[in-house]
This record gives structure tokens, sequence and C-alpha cells, in this order.
């Protein structure tokens, strides 16, 4: 410190002269100069040509190691810059300059990229996974083994904390550095959500009926964990992918799919037969309703007809009774003679009269 006080004291100990600017930076300079070379013991005793050839070789270093602390932040990226090796602050995109090693270290991370943990497998390729089955295989709530595959989907919410809270061994397999949550920590986080989860579910909820609560409970869980261990990490989604009985019992299993799949089917069927007999049996039902009061209606009205007619012939019969009793006989006798055969008697000859109707 008393080196840099003497070498880089110019503007107390030095008064410039009056004159151009160009003359007062040649002054100032040249000082400059001299002050290195007097507080630094070994270049004053080095002889003059090789004093600046080593001064200049001293500046030319510590001009490029202050320009190794330029540094730049994309637009997906941030920076978490320290002094010693404490934490100072957080940068955004951009162009910036923080100390260079030993004194300033940063960590330039991205931070909006949507990451994923694969679990109970680890993919090889766009199709190609290899089952990790100490991490899939778990005992539902009525002592069942089912094998689940899952993917946690997650990005980094707080750059800090993600960098400096937690300290995790990291995951070779996953490339995942240590010191970073999403190693072990969210691995563990993950097993341990999906585990509680599964176990209080009966085996055909999971495979079956439940998986969209199964996924929705298991990503609360995670959000809670995740922020009592200050993490930094902002889960998305978790997707089950996989969700099979073990080997051992999956022809068992698949039988039972495959019966009530056919009883789903039957049940299809039958919704889709009742959904087209009913219309079909209330429009018969309408018609015959109809047709029923249409009939009651023109019995109701003959009905009355007839009565009205009768009470006529009372009324007639009341003011004359025999001319209305011979008038009755005679439309009877018309009324029936047309629907019997007529025969003509004479003597012992019995001939049938013909009826002749004119041209």
């Amino acid at each position: 410190m008393e080196f840099i006080k003497k070498t880089f004291g110019i503007a107390k100990q030095y008064r410039p002269p009056s004159g151009g600017r160009r003359e007062e930076y040649d002054i100032s300079f040249q000082e400059f100069i001299d002050n290195v070379k007097k507080n630094i013991p070994f270049i004053s005793k080095l002889p003059n040509g090789n004093k600046a050839i080593l001064l200049i070789g001293l500046i030319v270093l510590l001009i490029i190691w202050a320009a190794s602390g330029i540094y730049t932040v994309g637009p997906d990226q941030q920076a978490a810059v320290r002094m010693f090796g404490k934490f100072d602050s957080i940068q955004t995109n951009g162009l910036h300059w923080w100390w260079p090693g030993p004194i300033g270290q940063k960590d330039i991370v991205v931070v909006t990229a949507t990451r994923q943990l694969e679990l109970g497998f680890r993919s090889e390729g766009e199709e190609i996974s290899q089952p990790v089955p100490y991490e899939s295989l778990m005992i539902t709530g009525d002592e069942n083994i089912v094998d689940i595959q899952a993917v946690i989907q997650y990005k980094i919410a707080d750059l800090r904390k993600y960098l400096f809270y937690v300290d995790d061994p990291g995951e070779q397999d996953r490339n995942i550095d240590s010191g970073r949550p999403d190693g072990v920590t969210l691995r563990d986080i993950t097993e341990t959500s999906l585990r509680q989860v599964v176990g209080k579910r009966n085996i055909d909820d999971v495979l079956t009926t439940q998986k969209g609560e199964v996924q929705d409970e298991v990503l609360l869980l995670m959000k809670n964990l995740t922020d009592n261990y200050n993490t930094g990490l902002e889960l998305i989604a978790v997707r089950l992918q996989n969700v099979n009985p073990p080997d051992q019992v999956q022809d068992a299993f698949d039988d039972v799919t495959r019966a009530r799949e056919e009883r789903d089917r039957i049940i299809n069927l039958a919704d889709a037969y009742r959904a087209s007999e009913i219309p079909r049996a209330k429009g018969d039902a309408a018609k015959i309703t109809e047709a029923a009061s249409a009939f009651k209606q023109g019995r109701i009205a003959r009905a009355e007809g007839e009565a009205q007619g009768f009470i006529k012939l009372l009324e007639a019969y009341e003011k004359s009774p025999e001319v209305t009793r011979q008038r009755l006989y005679l439309e009877m006798v018309e009324r029936v003679f047309p629907n019997f055969n007529k025969y003509i008697i004479n003597d012992s000859k019995i001939l049938p009269l013909l009826d002749i109707e004119p041209n």
C-alpha cells in the first residue's frame, strides 16, 4: 500500500506548469515513470535501458490484467460477481467490468432456459433411455409395487440462492456440477414427494384414472420443499412418463387393463344405443299419444252429435209419436233390406230378385 501511495500520489506532490495540455500529459507521465523507478527497488538497480523495458512490460501486464475483467452477459443470462469470494451483486445483460482474479470472481449462468430432471431413467439419445430401478420402484397405498418414470421441468428463479445457498455434491450422470441444488438435492426432493403421494393411493388410481391429480400434488409438495431449502429454483411442471407395474406381474396387469378397456367399450356401445333409441321411443310415444288424442276428440264429437240427434228425435216423438214411430220403422227397413237377398215366391217357385242398376 505504501508503494501505491508513493507511486500514484503524483497529483498531491506535483503541480504541472502552465502551458499546452499535451505538455502537461508528457510531464505527468514522466513523473509517473520516475516515481515507479524510485519506489520499486529491483528496477532502480537495473541499467537504464532494462529499466524502461521492464517498466513497459509491467504496465502492459497491468493493462491486460485489468482488461480481463471485461465480460458480457447475454439476454438469457445473469452474472453473480464476488469480491474475494464474498457475493457482491447480480448483473444482467450487457457489457460489464469486474475485478479480475484473484480479487474478483464471476459466475455467468443461463437463467431463462427450461431445464429438466429425469427420475427413474436416463436419456441416451432421442429414443433410447436407460432405466434406473432404484429411483422408479415405489410402494402404493394398497401395498403394491409400481414402476414410475417422471420428468421435472424447472428453471432458475434466484441466481444468488442457486449458487451459494445449497451445498450439493452434484450428479455426474446428469452433468450437474457440485454446489448446484438441481443435483442430488432436487432429485431427492422429487423422489420424496413422489413416494409420499403414491404411497397414499391405490395402484389402479396411479396407473389409470388419477395421473393428473398425482402430478399436481407432487408439484405442490416439491415447490414447498424447494422454497424451504432456498434452492433458488422455480418448478414448472411434473410429467409422469411411464407408470407400469413390475415386470413380474406385467402380464396380469395387462389382462386387467384389457378387460377394463373391453368393459368401457361395451359401456360406450350401450350408451350410444341408448342415446339413439330413447329419442326414437319418445317420438313413437308422442305419435301414439297424438293419435289417441285425435281418436278421443273424434269419439267425443261423434257421441255429442248422436246425443243431439237423439234429443231432436225425442222432441219429434213427443210431438207426434205415431208418425215418428212409423218413420223410424221405415228408415230401419230401408237401411236393413239392402243387406239381404230378396226372393219372389210365386206358388211353388222361389226366384231371386236381382238388382239391375240402370245404365
